[in-house]
C-alpha cells in the first residue's frame, strides 16, 4: 500500500530519510499537492556568514530537499530519486530571515524528473534565488 503524499507524511521522511546535518535545517512541508511543494527554512545563526547573511550551501540544500518532494509528488510515491543536476542562480541576499521555498514539477517522467524551486524570505515575494533541477528516479 503506497502511502499518501501529503504534509504530515512528508514531515515524517524529513524525520527519518533524510541526512543528519539536512534534519539539522529544521526544515518544515507546510504545503504539497497538485505538483507543487512548500517548505519553511527557518533562520538559524549556524547558517550565517557575518552580518546574518544565510549561505548559499544553505540555500541550495534547501532547494535540493524541496525538489525531492517535487519528485515524490511526481511519482506519487515516496521512492529513491537522486540529483542529476541543479543550476542555482542568485538573486539578493537573505539575512536575518526565514526562507519559503516553493517547488513545481515541470516535467515528471519514467526516468527524469524536471523541476524548479524559487526561494523568497517569509512574508516577501521577491525572489532570494532559484534553482532549476533534474532528477533521476532510482528503481
Amino acid at each position: 500500500m503506497t502511502t499518501a503524499i501529503n504534509t504530515d507524511t512528508a514531515n515524517q521522511q524529513l524525520e527519518k530519510v533524510f541526512a543528519p546535518w539536512i534534519q539539522q535545517l529544521e526544515l518544515k512541508v507546510i504545503s504539497i499537492g497538485d505538483g507543487e511543494v512548500q517548505i519553511l527554512m527557518p533562520y538559524n545563526d549556524n547558517l550565517c556568514r557575518s552580518g546574518g547573511l544565510i549561505c548559499g550551501q544553505a540555500l541550495m540544500s534547501l532547494i535540493d530537499t524541496c525538489m525531492v518532494f517535487v519528485c515524490y509528488v511526481g511519482m506519487n510515491e515516496y521512492a529513491d530519486c537522486a540529483t542529476v543536476s541543479q543550476n542555482t542562480t542568485f538573486m539578493r541576499p537573505a539575512i536575518n530571515t526565514d526562507i519559503i521555498a516553493r517547488g513545481k514539477l515541470i516535467k515528471g517522467g519514467r526516468r527524469l524528473i524536471f523541476g524548479e524551486v524559487n526561494l523568497t524570505a517569509a512574508g516577501n515575494t521577491r525572489p532570494i534565488c532559484n534553482g532549476s533541477l533534474t532528477y533521476a528516479v532510482i528503481n
